[in-house]
């Protein structure tokens, strides 16, 4: 992976180096019917459409690009993918014609579409770089974190980088994320049509190296707000949700919101986002809350500017383990009722789910809810009338890792 990262840093900082020239980039456009959505009063697919003819009128001479899309002709069809234009010399006025003709219909395929560009690019064979732009999650039953390892593993050089536009819920950004690093690409959040147009400059088209400036002309750093973060709890077990307090006198927001990202010490690409918004009734910031991922170790909550360019505050935040144990009985009848009791800290979210032992399927759930006497409240579980093996696991949000698991034997065993 640490030849993916180096290879990020010299897209974004060597454009005009030999190795950029001969690369091969393919751009995945979202053309589902959830791009009629409007961001500032304008729709999704009209500003993907300005944002893209803005790039490719600039395109460096020596690299070649091509354009896939998807949802663009059938309403429910996960095999509605085509190839408008093979990856070659940049024709801007057609790549505009073709992308202004696309009319959003159908579902969002964006797995099957990511891996339809690479193998457009024989990935396998030659360096090869995907950017998919794409506003909403997988609609198509396939795993953008399984398709990422499989396009890492199998490819000669290959790099994806993800765009989500107009996707702010942390949940629905996991899989887009999740498809960008296991490829060692970049994930980006745009939120609006400026801030798209930005994120297609940080991963499709390299900017060209500014020269230098002499030393009298070096300008000055801006001057940023201040403003500092208060992290409640500040060590708080993993897959627990902690609350961000952001307290500034003056303006971090623009007029819009600003970000919190949550690093791994050691490591640059942020594990979890969240938005800071004006609380314009009380006046201040609205509280943010965040939840950890299952691991421990050190981590740094980092606020920064609406461009992302600035770090205005940071706090650090410590995730420990936790003993975290399922109470039940390990023998009951067929039919009967039991009482599971999940036994760890506070601020753990999740699901108790009922399996049989070499099976998938569940066969029963509750919902973990906290009790202010015994941390969580007891799950009241019907047993199946099928004697045999099962299991209880916890499986926390948001990522549904097991954290604890317990056996059951339902009747008699089996012989």
């Amino acid at each position: 992976m640490n030849k993916k990262i180096a290879l990020v840093s010299l897209l974004v900082c060597a454009a005009a180096s030999s190795v950029q020239a001969e690369e091969r980039s393919m751009l995945v456009l979202d053309a589902s019917g959830s791009m009629w959505g409007q961001v500032d009063g304008k729709p999704k697919i009209d500003i993907a459409r300005d944002a893209l003819k803005t790039l490719v009128a600039a395109w460096p001479e020596g690299r070649s690009v091509g354009l896939v899309a998807y949802g663009h002709r059938h309403k429910d069809d996960c095999a509605d993918i085509e190839t408008l234009l093979p990856a070659g010399a940049v024709d801007a006025a057609k790549m505009g014609a073709i992308v202004d003709g696309l009319t959003p219909k159908g579902k969002t395929p964006l797995s099957a579409a990511v891996k339809h560009a690479a193998e457009a690019l024989k990935y396998t064979e030659e360096k090869a770089t995907v950017v998919l732009i794409s506003d909403g999650v997988e609609t198509c039953n396939l795993d953008p974190c399984a398709l990422g390892t499989e396009l890492e593993k199998l490819g000669v050089d290959f790099t994806a980088h993800v765009i989500g536009f107009d996707v702010n819920k942390v949940e629905d950004q996991k899989g887009l994320r999740c498809l960008a690093e296991n490829t060692g690409g970049k994930f980006i959040s745009a939120a609006n049509a400026g801030e798209l147009k930005t994120a297609l400059e940080q991963t499709a088209k390299a900017p060209e190296p500014e020269p230098a400036p002499p030393p009298e002309t070096k300008p000055e750093p801006p001057v940023l707000p201040k403003a500092t973060l208060t992290i409640t709890p500040a060590e708080v077990i993993k897959g627990a949700e902690i609350t961000i307090n952001v307290e500034s006198a003056e303006d971090i927001a623009g007029g819009g919101h600003a970000h919190l990202e949550l690093f791994k010490v050691g490591k640059n690409v942020a594990a979890e986002h969240q938005y800071v918004y004006e609380d314009k009734k009380a006046g201040g910031y609205k509280p943010a809350t965040l939840r950890v991922p299952n691991v421990a170790g050190d981590f740094t909550v980092k606020l920064l500017t609406r461009d992302k360019k600035h770090v205005l505050a940071e706090a650090p935040l410590k995730v420990i383990e936790a003993e975290v144990k399922l109470l039940a009985p390990t023998q009951a009848a067929p039919g009967s009722k039991v009482e599971v009791k999940l036994d760890a800290p506070l601020g753990l979210k999740g699901e108790v789910r009922l399996y049989p032992q070499n099976g998938t399927k569940q066969v029963g759930i509750e919902y973990v809810r906290e009790d202010a006497i015994e941390n969580y409240k007891a799950m009241k579980f019907t047993l199946p009338e099928v004697a045999g093996a099962y299991v209880f696991k916890f499986e926390a949000k948001p990522d549904k890792k097991v954290m604890a698991e317990l056996p059951i034997q339902v009747g008699g065993a089996q012989p």
